[in-house]
């Protein structure tokens, strides 16, 4: 993947750019987004490139971390309060809003399937996020997994779900599991 912010910041004209796509060794992913004509867009590059305050989050983030193999069925986002998510959810996304001191808590930054750079949160915020939503299958299936995890740091998942105020589920789910 490539941007036109990228090309210029390396003192390049964009109209490079153009002039590969018209050339059909690069394809317009999506505006100032293009990808090798040979390769398949990153369509999570993308929303990351044209929504940078967003983070993933939801389904999505469990998508990125390989918790689950469910493609998620709509894109889901967070962002801060106070930006304006109205573009983002004519185009599709699932825009979620958080207040300004919980937007970045679990923000980390992992490789797309395709291979860019893209902000999803991790395990244990994803976990919190998605407690309370109506897909229980995959909402068990994910908890099962953590708890059966190498990796699991149960301390900071608990302390996340007292920030996000779903202690009391979370808890009952690792009850049951661990």
């Amino acid at each position: 993947m490539v941007t036109a912010s990228s090309v210029s910041d390396a003192g390049l004209q964009r109209r490079a750019l153009t002039e590969c796509v018209l050339a059909g060794s690069l394809s317009k992913g999506a505006r100032g987004v293009y990808f090798l004509a040979n390769q398949l867009e990153d369509e999570f590059a993308i929303w990351q490139h044209t929504y940078p305050q967003g983070i993933f989050s939801g389904n999505t983030a469990l998508y990125l971390l390989k918790k689950t193999d469910r493609i998620p069925y709509a894109i889901c986002m967070t962002f801060p309060k106070g930006y304006n998510a109205s573009a983002a959810k004519r185009n599709g996304l699932k825009c979620k809003i958080v207040v300004t001191d919980r937007y970045n808590l679990g923000a980390q930054d992992v490789v797309s399937p395709y291979g860019n750079k893209v902000r999803c949160y991790n395990i244990e915020r994803t976990l919190c996020d998605i407690v309370s939503g109506n897909d229980i299958q995959t909402t068990n299936q994910a908890f099962k997994e953590y708890a059966q995890s190498r990796d699991k740091d149960i301390p900071l998942l608990m302390s996340y779900a007292k920030i996000l105020h779903v202690e009391k589920p979370v808890r009952n789910y690792m009850e049951i599991l661990l």
